[in-house]
């Protein structure tokens, strides 16, 4: 490999850890995040798969592997518990929103339900 291989390389997993990280701290399901929260999803989603095209074209094998394989890593160290709670006291807007609606209370069981009266 080439120095220009290994710097190609070093800056492709530096930017691919920091892309897996952010998909790893904001939440998986989509009604958990906030409009901004899927609007940086999408950018580095498509600026994520932009930069593997890109490599793959560009016949830079080692570093499109190095990228995949490094937002996968970054996409698994946030998910580990201790450190997803730190990174969400670190950078609060990747934290859930906040639900719109508050939660309806559940209706008693009440007589007319049809049931019988247990003893």
């Amino acid at each position: 490999m080439s120095s220009l291989e290994i710097t190609v390389t070093v800056i492709v997993v530096i930017v691919s850890v920091v892309i897996g990280l952010y998909f790893g701290l904001i939440p998986l399901r989509v009604e958990e995040t906030t409009e901004e929260q899927n609007k940086y999803s999408q950018v580095l989603g498509i600026i994520g798969v932009g930069l593997v095209i890109v490599l793959i074209f560009t016949k830079q094998d080692f570093a499109s592997w190095a990228a995949i394989f490094a937002m996968l890593a970054g996409v698994l160290i946030a998910k580990i518990p201790p450190l997803h709670r730190w990174g969400l006291e670190q950078f609060p807007w990747m934290a859930p929103a906040k639900p719109k609606s508050p939660l309806k209370r559940a209706k008693p069981a009440g007589k007319g339900a049809g049931g019988k009266k247990r003893k």
